[in-house]
């Protein structure tokens, strides 16, 4: 190889770039709702979890479903044939199933204080105590959906964005969907006639990290259904962040394009 070309090379893989080759995994997302989808199933609910699978799988892969009964497990082989369902109890998950070469997503049910679902109170805690293999997941693309934490505030406590503790609430309209919302899950829509069982604190505050988006909101403007993708690295005692390239990073990947195709061009005059 030429000395030159040998130099750009070295370049771009310190900068994390190969030659047709990604450096990183796909970023995985993830979408979190105080709707009881699950539970109540109707036209909108349907339509909304129908927007947000969509957006979350990563491949044709099967979902798993970690539901200790058989409300979401029904929902989500209702949108992509139950053959493409693997379900799980809470307390039978381990590691393992969090597998992105086996799964592309998983979906946690809603918690049973919603009145009538499946998932006992401290799934999210019993779920958290898989952080790393659902980082892990998540860093290769994997999707998640989490149903309604009712009223365990620490619902959410599994996923690799913080979505804080969850404030219950119990309305049946008021909903609105975001134009961020629909844009990103086409066919989105918010949940009306359907009794709703927590709001989100507004990103960036309340313990939810600034990462996510909101999808829809209730009449007082606060979060109901919120969304985020990106690359997730996880400190020690801190809160998981989406990950960018650093600007010198940046700038070494451009001086090192710009460096081969100057070669190239020399090379072909």
């Amino acid at each position: 190889m030429n000395l030159k070309l040998k130099k750009i090379v070295v370049a771009m893989a310190a900068a994390g770039i190969g030659l047709g080759i990604a450096a990183t995994a796909d970023a995985g997302r993830v979408v979190l709702t105080g709707h009881d989808n699950d539970y109540h199933q109707s036209a909108g609910a349907v339509a909304a979890t129908t927007a947000e699978l969509l957006w979350v799988r990563a491949s044709g892969l099967p979902v798993l479903v970690i539901d200790n009964g058989t409300e979401a497990t029904t929902l989500i082989g209702g949108i992509i044939g139950a053959g493409n369902v693997v379900t799980r109890m809470v307390g039978a998950v381990t590691a393992a199933d969090f597998d992105p070469t086996v799964y592309s997503a998983f979906v946690v049910a809603s918690v049973e204080s919603c009145g009538g679902c499946d998932n006992p109170v401290g799934t999210g805690t019993t779920l958290a105590g898989f952080s790393a293999a659902i980082n892990a997941f998540f860093n290769a693309g994997g999707g998640i959906i989490g149903e309604t934490s009712a009223s365990d505030p620490n619902g959410f406590a599994y996923v690799p964005q913080a979505a804080g503790t969850t404030t219950p609430i119990f309305a049946f309209s008021g909903f609105s969907a975001t134009a961020a919302g629909t844009t990103a899950m086409p066919g989105f829509v918010a949940v009306n006639g359907d009794q709703t069982h927590n709001i989100f604190s507004e990103p960036g505050s309340g313990g939810v990290s600034a990462a996510y988006i909101v999808a829809e909101r209730f009449e007082d403007g606060t979060p109901v259904t919120i969304f985020a993708d990106g690359k997730i690295v996880c400190t020690p005692g801190k809160d998981c962040v989406i990950t960018v390239p650093e600007p010198g990073t940046l700038s070494l990947l451009g001086l090192a394009l710009a460096g081969l195709a100057g070669f190239f061009r020399r090379r072909t005059s």
